[in-house]
């Protein structure tokens, strides 16, 4: 019997599952597509967006997968619909994951290009209870009003809104990403000084806390300075939400600016070799008599370090008793650093007494020495070295003290175990060594490539004195080569051309000879050192190059 043409109509097979696919290609192409949206045009608050964006879309993703696994998969075993919600995951996170790899990369900074650019990083809530909007255009209110305040000649340019630094470790014992992130962001926009701030309620006032970061390069001779720094007094606000209150605090912000002016004068001075200006503009900055002696943006354990700095510097050039005179001016700077730093600033207390210390053990070791006698035996304070390379072993573990600092720790024991096998009261123990070899490894570390020429250096000095030419030859070069300083540069050039001439090596010390008298007057434009060096190398060279030539020439017969 022919069966019916007639049956049953059967339900379009998988019809909601058709549409569901869909659905979940959707969601897949949402998230990454709601996320560009946001980091576009919600930056200030990405964090917090892109977390609600997940959560939503995870919940609705999930709703459809399960929609699918029961309309599906109903009489599927366990394991089938297992796998169904497997390959959903991967799906999903997928999406996620493309559009963390192939998202655009945020625009570059602006770079500034003047001769002393002041970039301001913008105030972060330091309770999380401030508007980050409303701090950011005081940013760049600030920014604006900062043109008014400091010569023509420094560009100011507020980033608050491009640039994010975790500036809360500014209170933390912990600032090793502020300090990371910090010098990436002074590179990248070549910013001499970088400006920023904490923002703190305090019943119903907000306390604004300035706060200043050296960059490195600007302190090649004194990274111990390099930093952030975190002024005082604190700037009150009575009522946040007022543009007048604002504004005040701006207006109020703006005059402590000008001691951040002449500091930035001192800096210049010091670049340029004149410590003395650096310390005479300095010793403005701390007049007690001037507003009570604080200053805002140059809190007084950064004016303190880098004054004592300024008469060491000036010490190098002087004879006794003028020499003793301002290296006990700058042992009384660091002292004071040590004892009066304002125990309320937040996460600086430490910090300060780290870097001061540094620097007192360097002029510690350049009060136990004659720099004349180059550290032969019985010219030193046997007693006094030893402990200044004990407490910079110490130091070198820090954490109070920047990556840099602790580096510079490092090298200056080297500087003080060399001068004291010198002189013939320890045997070598490595430090000198250790120095180079940690130094050469600090790639990433901003300002470690000065260091590392000062600590070739060292280590050139005492292969010499070993009688290993060849290795202080070697030690020499990659002084030179990691060096930027003109003037110190000259003298290892000259260095270079002497020891070479005692090997015999003429074409090297001749073309040494040429680079040396080039940096002399490189460093002469730049108004570094005494210009009274290049005379005497010149005539100390002559003598030593007709003395190697005929003593090179009777060994060659």
């Amino acid at each position: 019997m022919p069966c019916s043409s007639q049956s049953t109509p059967v339900p379009e097979e998988g019809g909601h599952v058709r549409r569901l696919w869909p659905l979940l290609a959707v969601f897949a192409v949402a998230v990454p597509a709601a996320l560009l949206v946001v980091e576009k045009f919600g930056a200030h608050h990405f964090g917090f967006s892109f977390l609600l964006i997940l959560v939503a879309s995870l919940a609705g993703y999930a709703v459809a997968v399960e929609k699918i696994v029961q309309e599906k998969f109903a009489e599927s075993r366990r394991r089938t619909r297992m796998l169904v919600w497997l390959a959903a995951a991967v799906l999903y996170l997928g999406s996620v994951a493309v559009f963390f790899e192939f998202r655009p990369p945020p625009p570059p900074l602006a770079r500034m290009k003047g001769s002393r650019d002041v970039a301001v990083a913008g105030f972060a809530a330091a309770d999380g209870k401030q508007d980050q909007e409303k701090l950011d255009d005081f940013a760049a209110d600030f920014a604006l009003a900062l043109k008014g305040q400091l010569p023509s000649s420094t560009t100011v340019s507020s980033y608050a809104a491009e640039a994010r630094l975790p500036l809360k470790e500014l209170r933390s014992s912990d600032d090793s990403e502020l300090e990371r992130k910090t010098a990436a962001f002074a590179d990248e926009t070549d910013a001499e000084i970088v400006l920023a701030g904490l923002a703190e309620s305090s019943g119903g006032q907000t306390n604004l806390w300035p706060a200043v970061y050296i960059r490195s390069d600007q302190v090649t001779n004194l990274p111990e300075l390099e930093g952030w720094y975190v002024g005082e007094p604190p700037i009150i606000v009575t009522g946040w939400d007022s543009s007048g209150e604002r504004e005040q605090a701006r207006k109020e912000l703006a005059q402590e600016v000008g001691a951040l002016a002449e500091f930035l004068d001192a800096m210049d001075a010091w670049r340029k070799g004149d410590p003395a200006k650096a310390g005479h503009i300095l010793d403005g900055l701390l007049d007690p008599n001037r507003q009570g002696g604080k200053n805002g943006f140059v809190p007084s354990d950064l004016a303190l370090l880098f004054h004592g700095a300024a008469a060491e510097q000036r010490a190098v050039a002087e004879l006794e008793p003028s020499r003793t005179k301002l290296l006990e001016t700058a042992r009384k700077d660091y002292e004071r650093i040590i004892e009066d730093t304002p125990a309320g600033r937040p996460g600086t207390r430490a910090a300060a007494r780290a870097r001061a210390a540094l620097s007192l053990q360097e002029n510690a070791y350049r009060r136990a020495i004659d720099p004349s006698k180059l550290c032969r035996p019985d010219t030193v304070k046997a007693a006094e070295l030893a402990q200044v390379s004990q407490s910079l072993k110490a130091l070198a573990d820090n954490p109070d003290l920047t990556d840099l600092g602790r580096l510079k720790a490092v090298v200056d024991r080297a500087q003080v175990e060399d001068c004291r096998f010198s002189a013939g009261l320890v045997t070598d123990d490595g430090a000198v060594n250790e120095a180079v070899k940690k130094l050469s490894e600090a790639r990433n570390i901003t300002g470690a490539a000065e260091l590392r020429a000062f600590a070739e250096s060292i280590a050139a000095n005492h292969a010499y004195r070993t009688g290993d030419k060849p290795a202080a030859i070697k030690h020499i070069q990659a002084a030179i080569d990691h060096g930027t300083d003109t003037f110190q540069r000259a003298l290892w050039h000259g260095l270079l051309a002497r020891w070479s001439l005692e090997l015999c090596d003429l074409p090297t010390a001749r073309k040494a000879h040429q680079d040396a008298l080039a940096q002399f007057d490189a460093a002469k434009r730049r108004h570094r050192g005494d210009p009274n060096r290049r005379t005497e190398y010149e005539k100390k060279h002559a003598e030593e190059l007709k003395n190697a030539e005929e003593r090179c020439v009777d060994d060659e017969r």
